[in-house]
């Protein structure tokens, strides 16, 4: 809307040369149960992703800076397993525990117009010959106790004071776990049951964006600092790793830590009253009070306020919400 009058506009640039995503899959499985006890079931799977769609790089003549693409091909390999076995099987008792998880292996294997390497946005580049979401950034070193000034790393590994994007370098590290899984277990006597259940992510990094604010002298006036500012530089010799106030911030690694967790995602306790207890009312089928857990319990080395978080940096993410619950069920 303009001064008062509706209208329209462009809001992509066209692109007559797009074309879907093609997907080429393999897949090897293997699945049984043994001794009545022990089930399982193993895939092994290999995706070649050709045409891959993302936003490139489009001239200014379009009136657009970038547009979606056919851009990259990559492929994904890796292994999904899941392993249950019944350890207690009788009259009253009920024991069994299950181990699920994935080993995920990408690679990019061409982008567009013959190119090395992309970057998509400020976190996110492609790169010949790495896995999509590994880490491109400019290397944190240190603090110089002698002035407070932050100490990079060129690309050679040589230290400098000076912060440049042109330092970047392709790291070790990526955005997207390699590993995951769960471990679940259930018990039950008689009518008593509880339920367990554990997920996990392994090997992932995220940028904690939020120390960008909560550890910067320049957002002191306008909100809260972390305690960790009682640390920041201020004479000659000391040894911190925040740096003295006039030294400013930038996005390199120091933001990025180990995101990696494991979390008591579900917790459930039950009991079901017994059936002839049921039977007397000639009403009531079944009957069964419970209490559900969830996010009840995180083991992370993630400062931020939660680590499940599907992205490549953390800003003021409201965190999964530990949740209670009574209940009674009733089958009529």
């Amino acid at each position: 809307e303009y001064n008062g009058d509706t209208g329209s506009a462009v809001a992509n640039a066209p692109n007559p040369e797009l074309t879907w995503e093609t997907v080429k899959t393999f897949n090897v499985g293997l699945n049984g149960r043994l001794f009545n006890r022990l089930s399982f079931d193993v895939e092994f799977y290999n995706k070649v992703t050709s045409n891959m769609l993302v936003k490139m790089p489009y001239s200014y003549t379009t009136g657009f800076g970038t547009g979606w693409g056919n851009v990259a091909e990559m492929y994904n390999r890796g292994v999904d397993f899941n392993i249950s076995y019944d350890i207690i099987k009788n009259k009253d008792w009920y024991w069994s525990v299950s181990l699920n998880g994935n080993y995920n292996k990408n690679k990019v294997t061409k982008l567009f117009k013959g190119a090395d390497s992309y970057d998509v946005t400020n976190l996110i580049h492609l790169e010949k010959g790495y896995a999509y979401g590994t880490l491109y950034q400019v290397r944190w070193s240190h603090v110089d106790p002698a002035d407070g000034q932050t100490v990079w790393l060129d690309k050679n590994g040589n230290e400098t004071k000076v912060f440049s994007e042109d330092n970047r370098v392709m790291l070790d590290k990526g955005v997207i776990a390699p590993w995951s899984g769960g471990f679940s277990t259930t018990v039950s006597w008689k009518g008593l049951q509880l339920d367990v259940q554990f997920i996990g992510m392994f090997d992932r990094y995220m940028a904690n964006n939020d120390l960008y604010f909560v550890q910067n002298p320049a957002f002191a006036t306008q909100g809260n600092q972390s305690t960790a500012m009682l640390n920041m530089w201020t004479h000659p010799g000391q040894v911190t790793n925040i740096a003295a106030a006039n030294c400013q911030r930038q996005l390199d690694t120091s933001l990025f830590e180990d995101a990696s967790f494991v979390r008591l995602k579900f917790l459930q306790l039950s009991y079901s009253l017994p059936q002839d207890w049921l039977n007397a009312t000639k009403i009531v089928k079944g009957a069964k009070v419970y209490f559900i857990g969830r996010n009840l319990l995180t083991f992370t080395g993630y400062h931020g306020y939660d680590p499940e978080v599907d992205d490549y940096a953390t800003l003021g993410n409201y965190p999964n919400t530990r949740q209670y619950s009574f209940g009674i069920q009733l089958t009529l």
